[in-house]
């Protein structure tokens, strides 16, 4: 039990926050980055930099580039994990480490080498973890990157509520590639491969009437875009429990 919970001290989510960044400091990019050869600290750091939009080079170490934002060190461990070749093992046990020790639950856990939104634990792992663990075979591709955008618009929806809708649309895109594989009819959308999706899947029937309305409701966000209006505003439990329900859909077909 942490020194938190045993003397009963409260600790607010901005606090955790800012202690999760100081720890990424301490221990990825300033003790372990440093330790690397010069070589591969500065194509990493060419990288990094790269993935968070800035200039190379400026001048400024690797840390002070990142700074304190708790989404901008999120992005840069990510790439720095994508991106570190022999050392991704070390750099995926530090991140795990250092979220363990974060004194409340920040929101997000780290998976396959991605950061996403957390929810309900048996859920996530169920339907997220495991979706994201099959959909990395090669012919799956198609899928699994509109299913990991999806991921990331909902964790980056904290501070950019308009992203939540982007989720269902991403959503879509992923369950619609999986249907175009599992029927092997890739020209057809998902709303005309149905019932053979459903079909090579062996659900029952009911299965089609939840496909369907899961098509209805994800078009209104489609047609939007397409149409160049505004997509409908819904909270983060329903991006979410959309998140869970294409998970479901993905679990029936691959699993």
């Amino acid at each position: 039990m942490k020194l938190n919970q045993r003397f009963d001290i409260e600790i607010g989510l901005d606090e955790a926050k800012r202690r999760f960044v100081n720890r990424v400091y301490n221990k990825v990019f300033y003790n372990f980055f440093l330790g690397i050869s010069d070589s591969e600290r500065y194509r990493i750091h060419r990288e990094i930099v790269s993935a968070l939009g800035d200039k190379f080079p400026d001048y400024k170490n690797l840390a002070e580039q990142i700074g304190d934002d708790f989404y901008r060190n999120l992005q840069a461990l990510e790439t720095f994990y994508q991106t570190s070749g022999g050392y991704r093992s070390t750099v995926d046990q530090l991140i795990k480490l250092i979220l363990s020790e974060s004194e409340v639950d920040l929101g997000v856990q780290w998976t396959n080498g991605r950061f996403i939104k957390s929810g309900a634990e048996l859920l996530d792992e169920k339907l997220v973890d495991d979706s994201l663990h099959w959909l990395r075979e090669k012919k799956y591709s198609s899928v699994i990157k509109p299913f990991e955008k999806g991921l990331d618009h909902l964790l980056h929806s904290e501070k950019r509520p308009e992203l939540l809708s982007d989720v269902i649309t991403d959503m879509y895109e992923a369950l619609e590639a999986l249907s175009k594989i599992i029927t092997e009819r890739s020209n057809k959308d998902l709303s005309a491969n149905r019932e053979l999706f459903i079909s090579k899947v062996n659900a029952s029937n009911e299965y089609k009437k939840i496909l369907l309305e899961y098509i209805t409701y994800a078009n209104e966000f489609r047609h939007a875009q397409e149409e160049g209006m505004s997509k409908p505003a819904i909270s983060p439990r329903e991006a979410e429990s959309f998140v869970y329900l294409t998970g479901l859909f993905i679990r029936l077909a691959i699993q």
